[in-house]
């Protein structure tokens, strides 16, 4: 077995044993240097202050688990899966019942209209008729009148003259 002789050692001694020994401790203080230069190089290392971002991500955490405790705390959280769906139909029969009633109450007040808008629209047309028979009779009695006139006082007024 050949051992590489390290540069800038001295020969060592022509034993094998002393000469092992010596590369050894050629290896050693290449390894101590080695050593000394990553703990040189750890040191040079800046590691930043996360203090103020800690700080920050507590304070968010914290809002959070606020929000949390105040959301644990809503009836909905306390209901499974299938009391809330009960609760859902529930609330929607409701709101049906609601909207029958209104849709009800509006056809109801729209045939109340629908029936005083007709009885509107018969008196008009009887209003329109009852005019219509008024202007006859009138003017009837206005001919009538001249025929009359003409008759009893058209004889009496050709006497006097």
């Amino acid at each position: 077995m050949i051992i590489p002789q390290l540069p800038g050692l001295a020969e060592p001694e022509s034993d094998p044993a002393a000469r092992a020994f010596e590369l050894l401790r050629g290896e050693v203080a290449l390894l101590r240097r080695a050593m000394e230069g990553l703990s040189a190089e750890r040191a040079s290392i800046h590691i930043p202050d996360y203090s103020q971002t800690l700080a920050q991500i507590t304070t968010a955490v914290a809002s959070v688990d606020e929000r949390l405790v105040t959301l644990s705390k809503k009836p909905a959280f306390g209901l499974s899966p299938q009391s809330f769906s009960q609760e859902i139909v529930a609330a929607s029969e409701k709101i049906r019942r609601e909207d029958r009633q209104t849709i009800t109450e509006s056809r109801e007040a729209l045939r109340h209209v629908v029936k005083d808008l007709i009885a509107s629209m018969r008196s008009a047309r009887e209003e329109a008729r009852q005019l219509e028979l008024l202007l006859w009779t009138g003017g009837g009695c206005f001919i009538a009148g001249i025929v009359i006139w003409a008759r009893l006082i058209g004889p009496a007024v050709s006497r006097l003259f």
